[in-house]
């Protein structure tokens, strides 16, 4: 995959392939689509060790909005915008805003109350901004990490031809 330009997606892989992942991959991994498992105890959520593995190898950690992912046994309508900041929160704060993304997962079981859709998309950054959050970090979240590690994906596969 480093060879082609692809990035690793370990959002569907066990804890142990994670972590292998990252160890070969000569591009950061990815985690298009996962929480905290800290804040939310499901398989699907990063706990802290491998948090802290995807800021060692310059990795993303993309919050997704599957609000089963957010709060245990919650439905979608009892999930708010603020639940989803505390993930991006937490993450921020244990691995660095510059391994910390935003994901809707729209097509895949995302949304809840405040974030059903892209027009919603502003309560999002609203509720960013309203934690002290400015623009520069609000677009390293929504996009900015996530094409960094992008470009290293490209850059190594040009490397690598």
């Amino acid at each position: 995959m480093n060879r082609i330009g692809m990035l690793i997606d370990v959002s569907h892989v066990s804890r142990q392939a994670m972590l292998q992942a990252a160890s070969l991959s000569r591009v950061p991994v990815v985690a298009t689509h996962s929480c905290i498992k800290t804040l939310c105890d499901v398989a699907r959520n990063m706990d802290d060790q491998q948090l802290d593995v995807m800021r060692d190898v310059g990795g993303v950690v993309q919050i997704t909005a599957v609000s089963a992912f957010l709060r245990p046994r919650a439905r979608p309508d009892e999930v708010t915008v603020s639940h989803f900041v505390d993930h991006i929160d937490y993450a921020v704060n244990r691995i660095g805003l510059a391994h910390v993304g935003i994901s809707s997962d729209f097509d895949g079981g995302g949304g809840f109350a405040g974030w059903h859709d892209a027009g919603e998309s502003a309560n999002l950054t609203i509720e960013l901004v309203r934690r002290g959050y400015g623009a520069a970090e609000i677009a390293l979240l929504w996009g900015g990490n996530f094409l960094r590690v992008m470009r290293m994906a490209e850059e190594t596969a040009r490397a690598l031809a």
